[in-house]
């Protein structure tokens, strides 16, 4: 099994599907993620996704196994100090190989490269993968970030 990361700005149609398909994924699982993704402009994010996650305060990247795309992960900016991870999805048959856990070292990797101070993200309590992938890496929980309003959210931060 051969697995490779690359920036996928020059592949916005299988980042659009690889989202897409993770917003699928969630609004099956938690119905209220519908109402989140209008909150978040999900369809703007993915007409623009240079725009909310490109160079050099943003990444954007594609994991694929064996050569088919398998995942994704983008980080953003949040202020001068902190960014952001959005979007992590790894496809359920490439799950359990690998994939989260290298988007996540890149990420992380490129976040300090970038100069920042602290990783943020939400997740969600129904992806107890997620949150073994994050607490694994040195997320903590936070208090509350930002204005999600799905109950339940778990807010995490990791120093770099």
């Amino acid at each position: 099994m051969l697995l490779t990361l690359e920036l996928a700005y020059e592949q916005p149609e299988v980042m659009r599907s690889m989202i897409q398909e993770y917003v699928d994924t969630l609004i099956l699982a938690v119905p209220p993620f519908a109402s989140y993704l209008q909150v978040q402009h999900c369809d703007a994010e993915l007409a623009n996704l240079r725009q909310k996650y490109g160079k050099p305060d943003g990444r954007l990247y594609l994991v694929r196994v064996d050569g088919t795309p398998a995942g994704c992960a983008a980080l953003r900016r949040l202020d001068g100090e902190s960014c952001e991870v959005k979007r992590l999805y790894v496809r359920p048959r490439f799950r359990k190989k690998g994939a989260g856990t290298a988007l996540m070292n890149r990420l992380v990797s490129d976040a300090r490269e970038i100069g920042y101070r602290q990783m943020k993200l939400d997740t969600l309590p129904m992806l107890p993968d997620a949150l073994r992938l994050f607490r694994a890496l040195g997320f903590q929980e936070i208090p509350r970030y930002n204005d999600s309003p799905l109950p339940g959210t778990i807010f995490m931060q990791l120093t770099l």
